[in-house]
């Protein structure tokens, strides 16, 4: 059965078990681009013990329970005391160390930093609850989270050379550290959702950090994602990159015949045309399971589109156009069919996975293992921001696609994993006009100090973002003077976050655009640490 690994904001761009949420979490994204132990230094994991599970309890008879969150120590750049603290935020996986890929690495090393990384509540080894039950999942929130950080950022604060046993015991193992960081300046470095974090925690925690980067961050809850295809559709006509319109055609034109196709047969996806590599895992006897079909087939350019060029070994958009218009295609869907034998399907995997069943029962298991992730973020979606990647609208080649719906993609998902009766969209304000998370982080209208809000045109989650450019997903916000947008050109999701040469391997060298973004991102954070 082909599989598409889970981008958050999903990889092995196969088929699979997906969720309308993202492609890869990006997260698993930077892990897969970390170096291997040897390579770098301290990169054993530590337990902040002192963790509290809900920092806004009004129940004053009894504390909140502590629980142990995972955290990683990089001091091997450190110039002790009075140097900076670059804090590297967790999200929506597991989290590991800094890494010499990691553009923030590089400016660590250009200013002497302490590299400091805490992973999220509920991702991870990071567990606040016995279990995923919905009833624990109400403390998953980013409130919740961002209350994490600035507690975590105390702590660090705190320690010295000269402290008490007890306050290094907080972790485990004990934390030894060689220099206090009481008087030291922190910056706030994240990516996608751990984008938002960073500037939510500026807003929220001011004093916390002097400054934050938050990359590709989609600061807007928007519930019907429908911009995402949208700009996938951009993508795949951008030239720059190896688009062009008639590879947008020859997907459309694949999109509608492949629906044709699946829907007049009995059960879905029976007819022998189907192309071998196009054939459903399972019979699909129902909407639910051709959504399990179609949101598969539109996964496999979400995750293209969204780390175009960021994963060693996995096709590009140039890659799927040049095949997409091959003359040797009889037919649009005979070119589907042919990148996907190419590019998404193995001598072990030669169909795509089309049980709603098998992708509910991921959402519905609440056991912690270490690496789940799909219950916590879509729990985190249904309640919080939305994000459901849908096909509607009529701007993108995918409209075909018409089970990608929002009844399906977002009501049915989070009634079926989390028993929400009645489901219509995540939580609204006090007076039900927008959405609570709007209310609480003002959405795109962020007006704080030293925030620096990186986004590529072509990562579909800059719609979402701040991005002050003309055009046809944007909207011009005011900032204040110490704000900053850095908008890159030809690039996607999270580029920015790469040193410059984490992709030279795979002959993917920075462009003039990624060079001028780490100019910038450079000058600002010099600027906030400045005395």
């Amino acid at each position: 059965m082909l599989r598409t690994t889970l981008v958050f904001l999903l990889l092995n761009l196969a088929h699979a078990v997906k969720f309308s949420n993202g492609g890869h979490h990006v997260q698993n994204v930077l892990n897969s681009h970390a170096s291997t132990p040897d390579e770098f230094f301290n990169t054993d994991p530590f337990f902040y013990n002192d963790a509290l599970s809900d920092h806004f309890s009004k129940n004053v008879l009894s504390q909140p329970k502590k629980w142990n969150q995972r955290f990683y120590y990089q001091d091997q750049f450190w110039g002790g005391d009075g140097y900076p603290v670059f804090l590297y935020i967790g999200g929506e996986g597991p989290q590991g160390p800094a890494s010499e890929k990691l553009f923030m690495w590089q400016l660590a090393q250009e200013h002497k930093a302490l590299m400091v990384s805490l992973e999220h509540r509920f991702y991870g080894e990071s567990y606040p609850t016995d279990d995923m039950s919905a009833e624990n999942l109400a403390y998953l929130t980013s409130e919740q989270a961002l209350a994490d950080l600035a507690r975590f950022i105390e702590y660090i604060s705190s320690l010295g050379v000269a402290s008490s046993h007890t306050e290094l015991g907080k972790s485990t193992p004990p934390l030894k550290v060689k220099a206090s960081a009481a008087d030291s300046k922190w910056v706030s470095f994240g990516g996608s959702y751990p984008g938002n974090l960073a500037t939510w925690l500026k807003l929220k925690y001011p004093s916390s950090v002097e400054g934050t980067v938050g990359s590709s961050a989609p600061l807007q809850a928007d519930y019907n994602f429908y911009r995402y295809a949208e700009v996938v559709g951009s993508a795949l006509k951008y030239d720059l990159i190896g688009g062009s319109e008639e590879c947008y055609d020859v997907v459309e034109k694949a999109m509608a015949q492949l629906h044709d196709l699946v829907t007049t047969t009995v059960p879905y996806g029976s007819s022998e045309n189907l192309p071998t590599s196009l054939k459903p895992c399972t019979p699909m006897t129902s909407e639910l399971d051709l959504y399990a079909y179609e949101s598969n087939i539109f996964g496999n350019f979400q995750g293209t589109v969204q780390y175009n060029m960021q994963m060693s070994g996995a096709a590009t958009v140039g890659d799927l156009c040049g095949v997409l218009t091959d003359e040797k295609a009889e037919s649009p869907l005979g070119a589907l069919d042919a990148m996907v034998t190419k590019y998404f399907a193995s001598d072990t995997d030669t169909c795509i996975a089309s049980s709603w069943d098998e992708m509910i029962g991921e959402l519905q298991n609440e056991a912690f293992d270490g690496s789940a992730a799909m219950r916590q973020w879509i729990w985190q979606s249904c309640n919080e921001f939305g994000y459901f990647q849908t096909t509607e609208g009529d701007n993108h080649p995918f409209t075909s696609l018409t089970s990608c719906s929002l009844k399906i993609a977002g009501k049915e998902m989070c009634e079926q994993a989390y028993g929400i009766e009645g489901y219509t969209g995540p939580q609204k304000s006090g007076d039900g006009s927008k959405y609570a998370s709007t209310e609480m982080y003002g959405s795109r209208s962020v007006l704080g100090a030293n925030i620096t809000m990186p986004n590529g045109n072509m990562d579909p989650w800059h719609s979402l973002g701040v991005v002050n450019a003309t055009g046809e997903f944007y909207e011009t916000v005011e900032l204040t003077e110490s704000e900053s947008v850095v908008f890159i050109d030809g690039t996607a999701h999270c580029r920015d976050m790469y040193a410059p040469e984490a992709f030279a391997a795979s002959g993917w060298n920075d462009t003039g655009a990624v060079q001028w973004a780490h100019a910038v991102i450079g000058e600002n954070v010099a600027a906030y640490l400045k005395d």
